[in-house]
């Protein structure tokens, strides 16, 4: 049966981690490992996919690891790198030598290349670079100097081009040519004669043209093109808006210097909803489970005294009617319930706006809808939610206006939820301050002050009705 099955395929289900033979396999690594059964590993490895290897490494001890890693041959090396999670790549950089790194790099295109030396220390960097050729050393270098989270700093620099002048034959001649290096080619670049984009030709219609025909015929002029500063984020949002496959960056001039993949833009997206995510519970986005702890105490403390200072002021309004309660003690057990229906409210609101705002479709122009949508769900859920928390304290405690007293502030903390976890996100952005970070903390803030205070005021006035 095995025979029928590729190697790769075979691999794949042995790593399967539904698969009960998972733990069995990396028994059987572990002990060819031990046993420094090298060939039999390098046999287990061939034609395997570089992410499914990564996979297997990720799950033995890190020497485990690092020995079955440097049985790969360098190109499968470099394709594994690319494939593992942050912290073990952070390991492997480490612990392999200067010449080994450099030689993964050979088979690199830029992008990945840089991506890799951002986790060197500066003197490791250097020294790899110094390694490779003086062209590649010189490209990697101009593109280390790109900011972060650019489009300059996600592009490679490897890619295929040909001049308006040019005809389709020698078009064809530079793709091959490029072909050797490059992974993946979907289009031609067309230049002119100073190197500046004017537009591309798809494969496809480059192969099928006659070849003696000029490439000004066959050329689309509609060219998407990034700026080399542009972020990287907006660079996923127009991929994703005119479905891009590959796109051109090009410098000041629109010369272009490299070019962007859809496969570096699904990287893109990953790392934002990430980060997004870190951001929206205060926790750095940077922050990883080898992080140590001192130091994912030091970036999570920060916001958490930013937390506890809102909680002081819910506190203060609370203690404002410590006289009311101590009377109507029912009260404090359904203060829970206000404040707790008002901040799952709010960050319902938050997530939906933020999500917006990532994917560009809330901005300026439209905010007004954004806020005026979650106002009448929020009115909707109060009133809903109200009407039924109302009516169960009645039925429980036997009480109208209790149960009155307690809708009504379900319904108006419902409505500040909808419109602070609308406005707060759009707020923050204005003044440019990125809304995931802030914004559950701030919401939160303003559902628990308004709700206790709506529901603890309208329970002192009416608490002749109260008292039993």
């Amino acid at each position: 049966m095995e025979e029928d099955i590729s190697k790769e395929t075979l691999f794949r289900i042995k790593i399967d981690k539904d698969n009960e033979a998972f733990d069995g396999f990396l028994d059987e690594i572990r002990s060819a490992i031990q046993d420094t059964r090298e060939n039999y590993l390098k046999s287990i490895l061939e034609g395997a996919h570089p992410a499914d290897i990564a996979t297997v490494l990720h799950e033995l001890d890190s020497d485990e690891a690092l020995y079955l890693f440097r049985l790969l041959p360098f190109e499968e090396q470099a394709y594994t790198l690319i494939k593992m999670h942050d912290d073990m790549l952070s390991t492997f950089l480490e612990e392999l030598s200067i010449d080994e790194i450099s030689k993964t790099f050979e088979f690199l295109e830029t992008d990945d290349t840089t991506y890799l030396l951002s986790y060197l220390t500066e003197n490791k960097r250097n020294s790899v670079l110094s390694k490779l050729s003086k062209r590649d050393s010189f490209e990697i270098r101009s593109q280390l100097g790109f900011r972060e989270s650019t489009a300059g700093r996600l592009m490679s620099k490897d890619f295929a081009t040909a001049m308006l002048t040019d005809n389709v034959r020698k078009g064809i001649i530079n793709v091959r040519k490029k072909a050797k290096e490059i992974e993946d080619i979907y289009q031609i670049y067309v230049t002119d004669e100073d190197e500046i984009l004017k537009g591309f030709i798809p494969l496809k219609d480059l192969f099928l043209t006659p070849i003696n025909t000029k490439i000004s015929k066959i050329t689309n002029f509609s060219v998407y093109s990034f700026h080399y500063d542009t972020d990287q984020e907006e660079v996923a949002l127009n991929f994703k808006k005119y479905d891009l496959v590959s796109a051109a960056v090009v410098d000041d001039l629109g010369r272009i210097i490299g070019r962007i993949t859809l496969d570096d833009v699904l990287e893109i997206v990953e790392e934002e909803a990430s980060e997004d995510i870190l951001r929206m519970a205060g926790v750095s986005e940077d922050e990883r489970l080898a992080t140590p702890i001192f130091q994912s105490v030091k970036r999570r403390i920060i916001w958490l005294n930013v937390n506890l200072l809102t909680a002081f002021l819910s506190s203060t309004v609370v203690a404002y009617f410590e006289d009311t309660i101590s009377r109507i003690v029912v009260l404090a057990t359904l203060m829970p319930i206000v404040a707790g229906l008002g901040g799952n409210a709010g960050t319902q609101s938050v997530t939906v706006v933020i999500r917006n705002i990532a994917t560009g479709d809330l901005s300026f122009s439209n905010w007004w809808e954004a806020v005026h949508k979650e106002f009448v769900i929020g009115c909707i859920n109060g009133v809903v939610l109200g009407s039924i928390t109302g009516v169960m304290i009645y039925l429980v405690k036997g009480n109208m206006v209790l149960g009155l007293v307690v809708g009504s502030a379900m319904l108006v903390n419902m409505l500040v939820a909808s419109l602070t976890g609308s406005l707060v996100p759009i707020l923050l952005r204005a003044i440019h301050i990125d809304p995931a970070i802030a914004s559950s903390i701030f919401v939160t803030a303003m559902t628990d002050v308004c709700g206790f205070f709506f529901f603890l005021g309208l329970a002192t006035l009416l608490s002749n009705y109260l008292i039993t």
